[in-house]
C-alpha cells in the first residue's frame, strides 16, 4: 500500500508542477496573443486548473497525509525532522494557494476569455486578473518546488545518513 500511496503522491505532485509550469510559461506571453487565441487559451487553461491541477493537488495533498501517517504507525522518530516538516509545510501552503487562489483566479479567467471573445475585444478586466494570476501561480510553482526540494533532503530508505 505504501508504494501504491508514494506512487500517487508523486504522480500527483508532477502533474501538478508540469500544468503549473504552462501557466508559468503562459501567463507572461498571454499579453501579446492576439484576442480568439488568447481567449482559447484561457478558456483550456481554466479547464485545465479545474479538471487537472486541482485534483492533481488534493491527491498529492491526501496521500502525503496518509505517508506521513504511515510513517508515524511504523513507530519512525521522522515527525520532527526537517525534511519531513518542510515538505509538509510547503506543500500544504501550495495546495491551499493553489486550490483557494489560483483555480478560482483561472476559472475566472477563462469566463472572462470568453466574454471577450463574444465581444470581440478583451475585458478591461483581463490585464488585472492576468496579473494576479501570474503571481498566485508563480507563489505555487515556487511552493512545490521547495516541497519538492524538502522532500530530496529525506534520508536514504535504508537509514544510512
Amino acid at each position: 500500500m505504501s508504494t501504491f500511496l508514494r506512487f500517487l503522491h508523486w504522480t500527483g505532485f508532477s502533474i501538478w508542477l508540469g500544468a503549473q509550469l504552462t501557466f508559468m510559461v503562459w501567463v507572461p506571453v498571454s499579453k501579446a496573443v492576439a484576442l480568439e487565441p488568447w481567449a482559447h487559451a484561457w478558456k483550456t487553461l481554466a479547464k485545465l486548473q479545474r479538471w487537472v491541477v486541482a485534483p492533481s493537488a488534493v491527491v498529492a495533498t491526501l496521500t502525503g497525509f496518509a505517508l506521513t501517517m504511515q510513517l508515524a504507525a511504523r513507530g519512525r522518530d521522522a515527525a520532527g525532522a526537517a525534511w519531513l516538516v518542510g515538505m509538509q509545510a510547503f506543500g500544504v501552503l501550495a495546495a491551499i494557494v493553489a486550490l483557494a487562489v489560483v483555480v478560482p483566479l483561472s476559472n475566472r479567467m477563462g469566463w472572462v476569455a470568453a466574454q471577450s471573445l463574444a465581444d470581440g475585444e478583451r475585458d478591461p478586466a483581463a490585464e488585472p486578473l492576468r496579473r494576479r494570476l501570474a503571481i498566485a501561480g508563480t507563489a505555487t510553482g515556487l511552493l512545490i518546488l521547495a516541497a519538492i526540494w524538502f522532500g530530496a533532503m529525506a534520508p536514504p530508505a535504508g537509514g544510512a545518513q
